[in-house]
């Protein structure tokens, strides 16, 4: 009985914890949303906490989609979240593929350089030069090939492969099969739970990119969303959050209120993230489906 008690008590504060995290999580969400919904004329009616729109307006959002530079910023951030994420699985999955395993001459040698760089990671100043002297600064390479392969990811994913069933290895070598084959045939499959994983927080951390983009990019017209996002919600410049062609078809353009302006390119910003979760959660149930070991 006491037993009961105490596990009814343990569910209670579990569900309760969750509840509370997950409104923590979705309150400023839908406070943004809430800002950018509500009518210029209602502005006023709204309070820092408020969570449900004083109306329903959907001018911001044609007024930020229709701003070729929020459209060309948009476009950025997904080429680069694309062509970085590509690289970042490829590399990641052959690099710890290959070094969870013992036998490749000079293992250890390049296991003491990855956990060198975990504990001294090198600062701005020499990667800054490292871009320029290569010819990488101002082009999207910048801000792609200095994360193609996250030492934290590789070392999980290497630890991930050297706990795979040896059995696996062993039948496909007796049946003839070469690395290529076993990596592609079995150990991708086992591995999907964790590869969907890591893809997802490289995906994030791309299209989160910012710091590198603000340094290596001159061109205005190669900015991911992230940097446009600070110019428009931290700046504040309604010139440029409001276009000329807006300006000229859409006479009320330039009288929104600047916050419900600063609201909606913050929410353009993190829907494509929000959009992405339930996607990630189907794939990934299902990668641990495929890459389940049945007896």
């Amino acid at each position: 009985m006491v037993n009961k008690k105490d596990f009814t008590f343990g569910q209670v504060f579990i569900y309760s914890s969750l509840i509370i995290g997950i409104f923590l999580v979705i309150w400023p969400l839908m406070n943004i949303l809430s800002w950018s919904l509500t009518p210029t004329k209602n502005v006023h009616m709204l309070n820092g906490l408020d969570i449900f729109p004083k109306g329903l307006d959907f001018d911001v959002f044609k007024l930020m989609l229709s701003n070729p530079r929020v459209l060309i910023s948009f476009s950025n951030s997904i080429f680069i979240t694309t062509v970085g994420l590509v690289l970042n699985m490829t590399f990641t999955s052959i690099a710890a593929y290959a070094l969870s395993k013992d036998y490749l001459p000079g293992r250890n040698i390049f296991l003491t350089i990855i956990i060198f760089t975990m504990v001294f990671e090198p600062s701005i100043v020499p990667e800054f030069i490292v871009i320029n002297n290569i010819g990488l600064f101002d082009s999207y390479w910048s801000v792609i090939l200095y994360k193609m392969v996250n030492v934290y990811y590789l070392v999980l994913m290497i630890r991930f492969y050297k706990e795979l069933p040896k059995e696996y290895f062993e039948a496909a070598e007796i049946d003839g099969a070469n690395h290529l084959q076993v990596f592609f045939y079995i150990v991708i499959p086992l591995s999907i739970p964790a590869l969907m994983v890591i893809g997802l927080f490289y995906t994030v951390a791309h299209w989160n990119e910012y710091f590198h983009a603000m340094i290596y990019l001159n061109d205005t017209g190669k900015w991911p969303l992230q940097v446009l996002l600070r110019e428009f919600a931290i700046v504040g410049d309604r010139a440029s959050m409001v276009s000329y062609n807006s300006i000229i078809d859409w006479s009320d353009a330039t009288q929104i209120d600047i916050r419900r302006m600063r609201a909606a390119i913050i929410f353009i910003t993190l829907f494509p993230i929000l959009l992405l979760f339930p996607f990630i959660l189907k794939y990934f149930t299902k990668g641990i489906n495929l890459g389940g070991i049945k007896e």
